[in-house]
């Protein structure tokens, strides 16, 4: 349990720190994730393609190929990539937040001290994603998307320190 603490230690202090950047530095955090998205792209798009060199696997040629041009697009146009980054950091959270429902309330069953704040963090992860998956063009037109990142993270980080701390409670 200590390094489960140590985990959730570390893990919500780099999660303050980057909802902190995000704060100070809206604009420049989003064209940031726009070409991180890209280059993400670029890597997956490569791993299609050895699928297909490897293993043969045809129908990988048109993902690869779509992944590789989306990815280059993306990073060498990252603010393009802004009006998408909405849509997709905000399924992604509402599927983090579902997934920590679910294994919060295992831990509940389990009987595990401090079960309800990663059941609280998961609930706040999926109202927070559904507010950037229902409206992303209207978000990403504004910085206002960087803005509920940002508090998005620092909650995250704060919750997963929480969580270390009680849980790991000896």
């Amino acid at each position: 349990m200590r390094d489960f603490r140590i985990n959730c230690f570390i893990t919500g202090a780099i999660m303050l720190v980057l909802g902190g950047f995000a704060f100070s530095r809206p604009v420049e955090a989003l064209v940031t994730v726009g070409f991180f998205m890209g280059l993400g792209l670029i890597a997956s798009g490569i791993n299609y393609f050895s699928a297909f060199y490897f293993f043969g696997l045809k129908r990988f040629i048109l993902l690869g190929l779509l992944d590789f041009v989306a990815g280059l697009y993306m990073a060498f146009q990252p603010g393009a990539a802004a009006l998408v980054i909405p849509f997709v950091v905000g399924l992604w959270l509402v599927s983090v937040g579902f997934s920590r429902v679910g294994m919060s309330l295992w831990l509940g069953g389990a009987r595990v001290r401090g079960w309800w704040l990663m059941l609280l963090h998961g609930v706040v992860l999926v109202v927070l994603g559904g507010v950037m998956f229902m409206s992303p063009l209207n978000v990403s037109l504004s910085v206002m998307f960087m803005m509920i990142m940002a508090g998005t993270l620092a909650v995250m980080g704060v919750l997963t320190i929480l969580e270390g701390c009680i849980m790991c409670r000896q």
